[in-house]
């Protein structure tokens, strides 16, 4: 590993997780002040931590042994923690203290869990993957905490829509994921269950909340139907061989799609 390489988180669909609740959060509160800057760094830096950590934890406790790599990780939390350190001084010169710290709180919590978790080599775990989600879901919280110096009821909205779509499709993908294996003998069939579990809870929720605003729960129909769709391809050997990538990047539209649903089923609450 070269000194300057920065060891980069390999859950490539976190990203997403992490930065599309965050512009909505940051779009709904329609004030784009100068704290969403640090905020957004606040975010990047913060999930950027996660895997020279991880390194560093596995070289010390696990492995116990240093090495360059060792030696590289050390560095880039160096680098990372100062640059943490200034984006949080200049948030809490504006933003309230209190939901700051909270919503700090829960991203070190995630970070460290993160942590011990990839030392363990559980980071497939579905449980891991759902608790994440909610977790990494927060930063709409925090985008709209920093733009409006509250966090208001809409927000908290995004944040149950965006981690609602996230977690059910967390279950498609290993739903997928176990079926391809089955595919080949190692794995078992059926594994489907739970994914459609997933979205019957989604449509459940999708019923409650239109007792309250109809148009709130449009963007949770919205993702039942896509991952339902995309379970049912699932059932024909020549879907299940399809390119994983592909598979990304339809996910990946499919989850910008629903964002933004999202914003502008909640935009008239917000503006309200």
């Amino acid at each position: 590993m070269s000194r300057w390489k920065a060891p980069l988180p390999r859950e490539h669909g976190a990203w997403g997780l992490l930065l599309q609740p965050f512009a909505a959060g940051a779009v709904l509160a329609g004030q784009w002040t100068w704290p969403i800057a640090p905020a957004l760094g606040l975010v990047l830096l913060g999930f950027l931590l996660r895997e020279p950590l991880a390194v560093a934890a596995r070289h010390r406790w696990v492995w116990r042994r240093g090495g360059e790599q060792f030696r590289v990780a050390i560095l880039w939390l160096a680098a990372l923690g100062a640059a943490l350190t200034v984006c949080f001084a200049l948030l809490v010169r504006s933003t309230p203290l209190a939901p700051l710290l909270a919503l700090v709180g829960v991203g070190a919590t995630l970070t460290a869990t993160s942590v011990v978790v990839t030392m363990r080599n559980r980071q497939r775990s579905i449980s891991f993957q759902l608790v994440s989600a909610a977790g990494l879901g927060t930063t709409a919280l925090l985008a709209a905490l920093v733009s409006t110096k509250e966090i208001p009821g809409w927000a908290w909205w995004a944040w149950g829509i965006l981690t609602a779509h996230a977690m059910a499709s967390i279950l498609v993908v290993h739903a997928r994921l176990q079926a391809r294996a089955a595919l080949r003998g190692g794995g078992a069939s059926g594994t489907g269950g739970f994914a459609y579990a997933g979205q019957a809870l989604q449509l459940a929720a999708a019923l409650a909340v239109s007792l309250v605003e109809v148009r709130l729960a449009l963007p949770l129909v919205l993702s039942v139907v896509a991952n339902v769709a995309e379970l049912r391809r699932l059932r024909t050997p020549r879907h299940l061989q399809e390119p994983l990538t592909r598979v990304g990047f339809r996910t990946l539209a499919v989850s910008l799609v629903h964002l933004a649903a999202a914003i502008v089923c909640l935009w008239p609450l917000a503006r309200g």
